[in-house]
């Protein structure tokens, strides 16, 4: 924050939003403290996201808002927080944009404090880049050396195929053309893919090497901090990859990109052994390689009860009073209560659970047995008149209000129970009946009846319920 100040000046119509990805260590107060002692308030705000859904969900909530303001900004800089502008950074950033106006994409210069130049323009990850990334031999590398992912840093401004999302400018008008960033990358591998499909819409990508910032990192993950030992890669580094190729190349070439990465990595361990190497890989990423391009994940804990009430807690705005948590909440106990073996041990809190459920359904008319599949975080709002029953599944984060049916057993018996996705918001009034999948992200207005299925981002409104944009 403190070397963006220094860019108001040069770029008076600047403004900053910075998101707090749900830390929850107190980020958030820090920051507001920070803006306002500091004199900050008339080109910085904070926007503080309801959960940590990735890079790409954390960015895509400022750049909805800039551009859904009265004066959409020309361009818009993705930043990361352990970056440090250098003088006149973004200046240079924008100068550029200006002066080529058929550049949609421009990356900065990244560097480490003493100013040792980082890799900051890369090319796209292909089946020759995969095999030499895994291989590792010199000659190898030497015949693919334009197909390396990571060129040797350039000492003039050029053209690439992506640039680090660290800084990255993006003007409006690639936003008009191919939509936010993805949201199913949680970190890893998003402004690839967000840069290919601006390089498809007819955007080119630049690398700018007067706009410098000092990048400390690795700071998010650990995954990328080469002044560390190597840690074990996440679980999303390996969903980010898979998606990536599967996306944008098929199955086909994903497969056939994880046996030549594999192919080249088994080599080079053998290799390293033989000639008696340093490792220098994460731990077990062979291992974990192998067991992700199989198709089985890790194993996870599933989260306890208190955790999951604690979160649904939170996600109710912290209220115990409110109904919509007292139901969520006796609905997780009577699915904890199910794990208990034998049954002899389970039945005493069968009977607390039954108690709790009617009290729940007579006092506040919200209709939630445990047999329903309820997501995570998911918020009942209002009371009386909501209705759940059946096979119905709900994903997470999902907001429910009053007078919902949602495959009522008692009576839609004949129908198939409703299948929602992550983040529908159901609205008041709506009935969902007979066998019906809704997508993600996807609003039902109110007094809605649904009688097909719904594609993810849609809105359904009207009786019956009429699907637009």
């Amino acid at each position: 924050m403190h070397s963006l100040a220094n860019e108001v000046k040069s770029l008076p119509n600047l403004s900053a939003i910075v998101v707090d990805n749900d830390s929850g260590d107190g980020s958030i107060e820090q920051i507001e403290t920070a803006i306002k002692t500091q004199g900050w308030s008339d080109w910085a705000t904070i926007l503080a996201a309801e959960r940590n859904g990735g890079y790409a969900y954390g960015n895509n909530l400022a750049i909805r808002a800039a551009l859904a303001s009265s004066y959409p900004p020309d361009y818009i800089l993705l930043l990361n927080p352990d970056t440090i502008a250098r003088p006149a950074a973004i200046k240079t950033l924008v100068d550029f944009m200006e002066q080529h106006p058929q550049v949609g994409i421009a990356g900065s210069r990244l560097e480490d404090p003493d100013g040792t130049p980082q890799h900051s323009a890369f090319r796209f990850h292909t089946l020759l880049s995969e095999l030499e990334s895994g291989l590792r031999l010199g000659v190898i590398s030497r015949l693919l050396s334009k197909w390396i992912i990571a060129p040797p840093v350039s000492d003039v401004d050029c053209q690439t195929d992506w640039v680090a999302g660290a800084s990255m400018m993006i003007r409006r008008e690639v936003f008009e053309s191919i939509g936010l960033m993805d949201e199913e990358y949680f970190m890893y591998y998003e402004e690839v893919d967000f840069c290919l499909q601006a390089k498809k819409a007819g955007w080119s990508c630049w690398y700018v090497l007067e706009s410098r910032v000092v990048h400390l990192v690795g700071q998010s993950s650990g995954v990328t901090n080469t002044k560390i030992p190597p840690q074990r890669r996440p679980q999303y580094w390996f969903d980010s990859r898979r998606r990536y190729f599967l996306k944008n190349h098929g199955w086909m070439y994903a497969a056939l990109a994880d046996f030549l990465w594999l192919f080249g990595f088994i080599l080079w361990r053998v290799r390293r052994v033989i000639q008696r190497k340093p490792d220098p890989d994460p731990p077990y990423l062979l291992e974990d390689f192998l067991r992700h391009a199989m198709g089985k994940q890790r194993e996870t804990v599933e989260p306890g009860l208190w955790e999951q009430i604690k979160e649904d807690w939170i996600a109710h705005g912290r209220d115990w009073t409110k109904p919509g948590f007292r139901a969520v909440a006796v609905h997780r106990f009577g699915n904890w209560r199910m794990k208990i073996k034998p049954k002899l041990l389970r039945a005493p809190f069968s009977v607390f659970y039954r108690f709790l459920y009617r009290t729940i359904r007579n006092c506040y008319g919200i209709d939630l047995p445990y047999t329903v599949k309820l997501g995570r975080r998911v918020i009942i709002e209002h009371q009386h008149c909501i209705i759940i029953h059946g096979n119905c599944v709900i994903g997470d984060d999902c907001i429910i209000r009053q007078g919902v049916t949602l495959g009522n057993s008692h009576l839609d018996r004949p129908f198939e129970a409703p299948k929602l996705g992550a983040r529908v918001n159901v609205g008041a009034g709506a009935k969902l009946l007979g066998n019906i999948t809704i997508g993600d992200d996807v609003n039902i207005g109110a007094n809605a009846v649904v009688l097909s299925d719904i594609p993810a981002g849609k809105t359904a409104v009207g009786i019956p319920a009429k699907i637009v944009r």
